[in-house]
């Protein structure tokens, strides 16, 4: 981050608001700037007070007199300074890495404003102008090549509520697709969509809630306090969450699907996901990943950061264990091949409640041994 560009930023602002010699003097501190309110005018008897404050860590702006709050970027758009293109990508993507709910919003994260969000019969009017690969838009057709491919995966009628079905054009042509709405009743923060293929023919595309808005509202740029944009843009990866309960036990997995099969549970986007947002908020969470070699280091890492993993190989060997069959290993084996709650659901009917998944989650380090390592495919030579 390039403070000193900050620092001239914001004395081009309060250069601009006032001729004051004493309301123009900025103080810089180790994680702030301090300077005369350009929004409210600050003291109208004390032409020395400085109640505006700019915090380097989120480059958000506070003010102690009259409640005036914002991020840098909207304060340069209220005051007409313009910001580089480059620059302002750089101060987007510095923002975008740390923010939390919290850090600008009076209140918790299950209050989370919905003004802004999208309107359900929005999106679907974007996706009947033919302007978009999206087109016939719906919800889940019965015995639709959508519907039967959900029913094939175990996802029956009860769960299609935040499922739609379309067609998308992709090479030439139209393919059938599935789509995930990110909603709260007819409320709209994101969409994912994939193509039910499988192996090297399947895709996804997420579609972030910038993205959505740009499109509904016809425009190159939203009209939005970019902490804002950025907060729903950090949402919308986050599917069911505008649905979840912030007051209980929260179970986060990589995939929408997988969350279907789980209460009170919220779908990312694979395990690259920045959980952190979540994780910063003080909320009770668990993680659920793949069992395959990228949900095996994401569990390490978070069992060892502190947080409660789902252990597969523990569960497998309480399966086993009470099936007490002639040949255990045998069965071990057949039944670590299922990768992920949607396959296990597909064997066992409703696998929450019959298993009793909630019992294999750990934080323990001791229980790091229930966690496959990945297989080194060399060997170095102390190693024979």
């Amino acid at each position: 981050m390039d403070k000193a560009y900050i620092i001239n930023t914001i004395q081009d602002i309060v250069n601009k608001k006032s001729n004051n010699p004493n309301r123009r003097k900025i103080v810089v501190y180790n994680d702030r700037i301090n300077f005369c309110c350009p929004v409210c005018g600050d003291s109208t008897k004390n032409d020395r007070a400085k109640r505006g404050n700019l915090y380097f860590d989120k480059l958000f702006f506070i003010c102690f007199n009259d409640g005036c709050k914002g991020s840098l970027l909207s304060l340069c758009k209220t005051f007409d300074i313009q910001i580089d293109l480059d620059k302002k990508l750089e101060l987007i993507d510095y923002i975008s890495k740390d923010i939390t709910y919290n850090d600008y919003k009076n209140s918790d994260l299950s209050d989370a404003n919905l003004d802004h969000l999208l309107d359900l019969s929005a999106i679907t009017e974007i996706f009947s102008t033919g302007e978009h690969n999206i087109t016939d838009f719906q919800p889940v057709q019965k015995n639709s090549v959508i519907y039967n491919y959900l029913v094939s995966r175990g996802i029956f009628d009860e769960k299609h509520t935040n499922i739609y079905e379309a067609n998308y054009w992709n090479k030439n042509r139209y393919e059938p697709i599935v789509c995930f709405l990110n909603r709260k009743d007819d409320k709209v923060l994101g969409i994912q969509i994939r193509n039910i293929k499988d192996g090297k023919y399947r895709w996804f595309k997420i579609f972030n809630y910038e993205t959505l808005a740009k499109w509904v509202n016809k425009v190159d740029e939203l009209d939005m306090d970019i902490n804002d944009i950025i907060l729903n843009n950090k949402l919308s990866q986050y599917f069911n969450i505008l649905n979840v309960s912030f007051y209980n036990q929260i179970t986060i997995f990589e995939g929408f699907i997988d969350s279907l099969f789980y209460p009170n549970a919220i779908g990312c986007c694979g395990t690259n996901t920045d959980f952190r947002f979540l994780e910063t908020n003080e909320l009770d969470i668990q993680y659920f990943f793949d069992n395959d070699t990228a949900g095996h280091s994401k569990s390490e890492e978070k069992i060892k950061a502190g947080y409660p993993v789902f252990l597969w190989k523990k569960l497998f060997e309480d399966v086993v264990k009470k099936k007490n069959p002639e040949d255990p290993y045998a069965m071990m084996k057949r039944i670590s091949q299922i990768k992920d709650l949607n396959k296990l659901s597909q064997l066992i009917k409703n696998p929450y409640s019959s298993l009793r998944l909630n019992n294999f989650f750990s934080q323990d380090d001791m229980d790091l041994r229930y966690i496959p390592k990945k297989e080194r495919k060399y060997f170095r030579k102390k190693d024979i």
